[in-house]
């Protein structure tokens, strides 16, 4: 009877330990069992609508404790597992996730329709011309926007949609053909009166502008409308100041076309340094000899 004791014991402790036969068992007795309560309740003398009741009752009941007791079995290989799924998730999420940013930020851009191929924007610090732009990355071409000629430096940008969520983009299309250069003249005080020169250089700018005049005023005024900034319009702003020297800076500021830039800063800077020279070659005939 001892031998037949301690074989049962052993038995028991191995069906214990295997978790897949204990939970054939339990799956086995919570079967029989609900078969069990089931066909009782189909033999008894209850109506026929609560006899439906009932046994729907006992199979609701018993499937609820088949799921708990194999919850209760599988509990640590479960939570391992569950684990493993969260571990695997985060992996694949850090590995993915500059792939996902980009992508959003492709999705994001697309929907704010802030740019289109072809638009001179700003991305943070960089300039350029859109090139290409896809899911994501934008491709742009390097510009100066504030720059003469063409603007274009030749340096070709890659920007990964993603930073569209970090940093602010511009759309510089309006200042394409139309800019706002600005550019300044130093001298020496010598005798001559800064103002003077002032007066002239605005009367000069102003006959340079003539030819884009009208042009440049309704551009001017669709820039404003649109993007809602004061420009200077196409009447230049002559300024005199002075640096830390003493010496005289003449600023002038234009609105003109692009490409009209570079020889409108070399006709102004001629023509001051031209009324400067004359200026004080004048001075210099009027002063008093020491004889």
């Amino acid at each position: 009877m001892q031998f037949s004791f301690s074989t049962g014991s052993e038995v028991l402790e191995q069906i214990l330990d295997n978790k897949l036969i204990l939970t054939l068992c339990v799956v086995a007795i919570i079967l029989l069992l609900r078969w069990l309560i089931s066909l009782a309740i189909a033999r008894s003398n209850w109506l026929k609508a609560d006899k439906r009741r009932r046994i729907n009752t006992v199979h609701n009941y018993g499937n609820l404790f088949l799921v708990i007791a194999l919850i209760a079995i599988w509990v640590a290989e479960l939570r391992e597992f569950a684990l493993s799924i969260a571990a695997f998730s985060v992996a694949i999420v850090i590995a993915l996730r500059e792939f996902v940013q980009c992508f959003v930020g492709g999705v994001f851009q697309a929907g704010m329709r802030s740019f289109t191929v072809g638009d001179w924007v700003k991305v943070g610090d960089q300039f350029g011309e859109v090139i290409d732009s896809d899911w994501l990355s934008t491709t742009l071409l390097e510009i100066d926007p504030h720059g003469l000629g063409n603007g274009y430096t030749g340096t070709t940008l890659y920007i990964p949609n993603s930073v569209f969520f970090t940093k602010p983009v511009k759309n510089l299309n309006f200042m394409r053909r139309y800019i706002e250069h600005t550019f300044s003249i130093v001298r020496e005080s010598k005798g001559v009166n800064p103002f003077e020169a002032k007066k002239f250089i605005a009367e000069r700018v102003r006959e340079y502008s003539d030819s884009f005049r009208e042009v440049a005023e309704r551009y001017c005024k669709f820039i404003e409308h649109r993007m809602g900034v004061e420009l200077s319009g196409p009447d230049a702003k002559v300024a005199i100041t002075t640096n830390e020297l003493g010496h005289d800076v003449l600023t002038v500021t234009i609105f003109c076309p692009r490409e009209e830039a570079t020889n409108l800063e070399q006709l102004v800077t001629e023509d001051y340094y031209n009324f400067w020279y004359n200026s004080a070659e004048t001075a210099a005939k009027e002063e008093p000899s020491d004889g």
